[in-house]
């Protein structure tokens, strides 16, 4: 198949989402499919050059302002049909007028990553103006697609989207495993001289609530002796929120991988999405506790996993709710004294690698495809 991977994104190579695409995408051309990235951002975003995308294609369109952006996205569409794809694949984001007849002329397959109407609320307030517009468009893209991979159960189910799909699946995010091979070989032992603070990393974008950042300052303010090392938000965040960052709460802003990657190799334990009740949403599969995983890291989190419908020793789910932390501290503390000096075992994570989820998720686009062809021939 010849799949065309349509994306609006403005961050580059260190980005969690960024690294998903790519490896998504050289998945689909290992796998024998031609596959070209069609991506839509602002002019001042990084440029995807051939050494970042794995020799990918990259047809990019820019937009300056937001007056210039259904010209552009127009543009950015004629390259997609010029190019004559089998299916289009799209991470679902927001509406423009051409987008919806792009994905009714061809087999196409929506992305769902997220409760976009939740999150949108959280981050600029029930009448902010983007909200509103997404309110009234969203329909128009979500009615206009062939099929749906949600990342999640939960946001199947959702009545956000179910009066729109006509089919779908379930594919937790992934991770290419091989990449996170070198180093501490996962599952032995650290070691620890006794002396030394138990220690956590937690990775996040900077300004989502649902991450629960305001949890972790209140864990680290209960456990003094322990250490948490945080990439990505800065210590204003909590300031804003009238919090108090205690001393062993170290904030390393925004790293590259290769600057963090000694932080998780020095951790004991990671901590994933603690607050995901915020975006009304008790289930997900996140990036960063793939990461953590690949990384042999067991996880402290505050949400159903996906790819863990039962139960796992690697993964302490607290409920979702207010001061969760704290309400479960002894269970935490269980939880890191088992897991201190331990890797979580390869096989176990095996099934989030990237060969795993995209073999399934190129058939059910062959699928759609297949299924577009019967009816047009009908």
């Amino acid at each position: 198949m010849r799949i065309a991977y349509l994306i609006h994104w403005n961050e580059g190579p260190d980005s969690g989402v960024f690294k998903k695409i790519i490896s998504q995408a050289l998945t689909w051309k290992a796998l024998g499919h031609e596959t070209a990235l069609f991506l839509f951002s602002r002019g001042t975003a990084p440029v995807w050059g051939e050494a970042e995308t794995g020799g990918l294609p990259v047809f990019r369109e820019v937009y300056h302002d937001r007056l210039g952006r259904t010209a552009r996205f127009k543009a950015l569409s004629a390259q997609v049909r010029a190019w004559r794809p089998d299916v289009i694949y799209h991470r679902f984001d927001l509406y423009y007028p051409s987008l919806p007849r792009l994905l009714r002329d061809y087999p196409s397959v929506l992305e769902i990553n997220s409760n976009d109407v939740g999150e949108l609320a959280l981050e600029g307030g029930s009448l902010s103006p983007r909200r509103l517009y997404h309110l009234l468009t969203r329909g128009l893209v979500l009615a206009a697609a062939g099929g749906f991979v949600f990342v999640s159960g939960e946001l199947a189910e959702a009545d956000g989207f179910r009066r729109y799909v006509k089919s779908y699946t379930v594919i937790g995010n992934g991770i290419p495993l091989d990449q996170f091979a070198a180093g501490q070989e996962r599952g032995e032992a650290l070691t620890h001289d006794g002396m030394e603070p138990v220690r956590f990393v937690f990775m996040s974008s900077p300004g989502q609530a649902w991450q629960g950042l305001d949890e972790i300052a209140r864990l680290a303010a209960a456990k003094p002796d322990w250490r948490f090392d945080i990439i990505g938000p800065e210590r204003a965040e909590l300031e804003a929120a009238k919090l108090q960052a205690p001393a062993n709460l170290v904030f390393h802003g925004h790293m590259t991988r290769e600057r963090y990657q000694p932080l998780l190799d020095r951790a004991d334990l990671a901590i994933g999405t603690l607050a995901l009740y915020r975006k009304g949403m008790e289930e997900a599969s996140p990036l960063k506790v793939r990461e953590y995983l690949a990384n042999g890291l067991p996880v402290i989190a505050a949400y159903r996993e996906t790819d863990f419908p039962e139960p796992v020793m690697f993964f302490l789910q607290l409920p979702g709710e207010p001061e969760n932390v704290i309400r479960h501290l002894s269970a935490i503390e269980n939880f890191a004294r088992y897991w201190r000096g331990r890797r979580v075992e390869r096989e176990h994570v095996r099934h989030l690698d990237v060969s795993v989820k995209e073999a399934a998720r190129v058939a059910y686009m062959r699928r759609v495809a297949g299924e577009r062809k019967r009816g047009n021939s009908e």
